[in-house]
């Protein structure tokens, strides 16, 4: 793992051979390498085919126009903006079971808990945030986001957040 949500690589013979060893049905097989063909996405080594160019136009990005967002691994392109981050939770709370939606009643949403920890009382409600830990490999393997994490947890101690 190297902490990427998706990877690009070049389909070759080697791909081709994976999905075979994988137990892939040898028809669909045929049908992906003869698509990518096609398409002139299938790559070989023999000298017959020129090595691709990964240059071209100089993209220019805006970066006043770029908005915080939070989005969860299991559903990676369900983008949320941080600025909507309460209201689509909240809303999510009561929104019919399904995608994005929990089905809770409002008597439901509004209960609390009281947690007890090292002789304190945390009273958590619905949304309360708990910091845990790091665990995920995609984030330990990743030097910069454990730093960004440590600053997180620092900035949040320095404006009274208490363990």
């Amino acid at each position: 793992e190297y902490g990427a949500t998706m990877g690009y690589f070049p389909m070759d013979s080697q791909t081709m051979e994976y999905l075979r060893n994988t137990g892939r049905d040898a028809e669909k097989i045929k049908v992906i390498e003869a698509y990518l063909k096609a398409q002139g996405l299938f790559r070989t080594y023999d000298g017959s085919q020129a090595d691709p160019a990964y240059t071209g136009e100089i993209m220019e990005l805006d970066l006043s126009t770029v908005q915080p967002c939070v989005s969860g691994p299991k559903r990676p392109h369900d983008r949320v903006e941080v600025a909507e981050m309460k209201k689509d939770f909240n809303e999510c709370l009561v929104n019919k079971v399904g995608f994005k939606g929990f089905g809770l009643p409002q008597e439901e949403v509004e209960k609390t808990k009281t947690m007890h920890y090292k002789g304190t009382d945390y009273e958590l409600s619905q949304g309360s945030v708990v910091i845990a830990a790091i665990t995920s490999c995609t984030n330990t393997s990743n030097p910069d986001v454990i730093l960004a994490s440590a600053m997180v947890a620092k900035n949040a101690l320095e404006k009274g957040l208490s363990v």
